[in-house]
């Protein structure tokens, strides 16, 4: 016991005497002269050290340093301005890392008078580095201290502004946190509070924060969830990905969550399996199930939902499926139900067909738009579209539009209704459609509807489905 307390007690001797040669509370007072130093531009391995927000893919552990000097010994480059030193401590493993860098600028940059500099020559403890720069009329402009935690990982870089405060103060630009694995689980840009968080992160400041598990010795990423702050308190965040476990049957997708509405949008997920049916899982045009996305008509959501699915169905919702590139499958779920009364498929964002079921779950009526069949109905579909009697006789010398068919309670189809175009058609090429040029009526074309309206309210259909968009269809991610 005695032994660990001196290891303990060592390593906090080492990280309290490295704070005290390297960082100043005061950023006017100079290095102490016993660092090495590098004078030049950034070192390759060090111009991104630190900065990166993501979570696995830049070491926390400096490169090894470039050849150093003693300060005594430095040559300033010629001609250059800025002027970069970088500082180098020596840390408890006897290697040299990066800890301050000073950016000197010629006075003509931005002290022209001088006034700036004597304010602060009075006040400020001088070094044979800083005497030497400031004799061939520079000045410096910014320090830069690079911080770590214990064992030995960048956790934090701060700069102070030199170039007009005459009591500058260390910023801090990134703050980082780790893992028992070095990987970062939080990255900070504290813009606004201008400081590292030692809990949660400010809404006002950007963040991302990291989760990862494992499965079968495997990394598994849980999550990636980047926030970013607004004007006025507003923020919004994108978790992309997140899961709620390492095992393969946890669930799991990517979601928009924002001040306002909270969580706003689940895109690309397995959540809502007790909404799954024949018609929402089917597969791609490559033979998978991409999962669905999910848009909350009522918020705010609280983000509670992304960890525990289960809430899902507690919020009025609307589902949509990418059956392929251009078609989607829209369904709306009241708050406690698993069952969409309308069904509807959209091709390139225009409606292609509205199902119509009732309260037990069962088809009752169909109604396409040019005669348009499910590219992929599954394996086990609701509806057999072969069913369908596209041909309509009456109609054989006009381009039909739409097709209504009742579903009996032997699922056998009924055509009930129709819209044509007016004209006679060329049976040499397609009729070019006009919604003006509609005729409503009956399979035996009689017209029977005067207008689209009336047509869409007998059958209680929508050409903007608007049964599955009780908000606006500007909330399905489009805005």
């Amino acid at each position: 016991m005695k032994k660990i307390h001196l290891v303990f007690l060592y390593l906090l001797f080492a990280s309290a005497k490295v704070d005290a040669v390297c960082f100043q509370n005061n950023p006017l007072v100079p290095a102490a002269a016993s660092l090495k130093i590098h004078v030049g531009e950034s070192p390759e391995s060090l111009w991104a050290f630190g900065k990166s927000p993501h979570g696995s893919t830049q070491s926390p552990y400096p490169a090894d340093p470039p050849p150093l000097s003693d300060q005594t010994d430095f040559v300033l480059p010629q001609g250059s301005s800025p002027v970069q030193v970088w500082f180098y401590e020596e840390n408890t493993k006897a290697k040299f890392r990066v800890c301050r860098v000073d950016s000197w600028v010629t006075v003509n940059n931005f002290d022209r008078t001088g006034e700036l500099t004597r304010k602060r020559g009075s006040n400020v403890p001088s070094s044979p580095l800083q005497e030497s720069l400031e004799r061939t009329n520079h000045v410096r402009a910014f320090s830069t201290i690079y911080r770590y935690d214990v064992q030995g990982r960048i956790e934090a870089i701060e700069q102070a502004d030199l170039r007009a405060a005459t009591t500058p103060k260390f910023k801090a630009l990134h703050c980082r946190r780790y893992d028992n694995a070095d990987r970062v689980i939080l990255w900070v840009n504290p813009k606004h509070t201008e400081r590292c968080p030692t809990a949660e992160p400010s809404d006002q400041d950007e963040w991302r924060q990291y989760k990862y598990g494992i499965n079968n010795g495997e990394e598994v990423n849980l999550l990636s969830r980047w926030h970013i702050p607004g004007s006025n308190g507003s923020w919004e965040e994108r978790w992309e990905p997140f899961r709620t476990g390492s095992e393969p049957g946890a669930a799991w997708g990517s979601a928009k969550v924002d001040s306002q509405r909270g969580v706003h949008e689940i895109i690309g997920s397995n959540y809502g399996k007790l909404d799954d049916n024949a018609a929402n899982t089917v597969v791609n045009e490559f033979g998978h199930w991409t999962g669905s996305n999910y848009y909350f008509t009522k918020p705010p959501i609280p983000i509670s939902v992304l960890a525990n699915p289960e809430e899902t169905y507690k919020y009025d919702r609307r589902r949509i499926t990418n059956v392929d590139e251009m078609t989607r499958l829209i369904e709306f779920f009241k708050a406690g139900s698993h069952l969409s009364t309308h069904r509807y498929y959209t091709f390139a964002g225009y409606v292609a067909r509205h199902e119509q079921l009732d309260k037990n779950g069962k088809l009752k009526r169909i109604i396409t738009i040019n005669d348009w069949r499910q590219p992929r109905p599954g394996p086990k579909p609701d509806f057999d579209d072969k069913l369908l009697q596209a041909s309509i006789p009456r109609l054989i010398a006009h381009q039909v539009y739409h097709r209504v068919y009742d579903i009996d309670a032997n699922g056998r189809p009924k055509l009930v209704a129709a819209s044509w175009n007016r004209a006679v058609r060329n049976p040499l090429k397609k009729t070019p459609l006009s919604v003006a040029d509609l005729v409503y009526g009956t399979p035996d074309g009689k017209a029977r509807w005067k207008s689209r309206e009336a047509f869409e309210a007998a059958f209680t259909t929508s050409n903007t489905a608007s049964h599955v968009y009780p908000d606006s269809p500007k909330n399905d991610g489009n805005e």
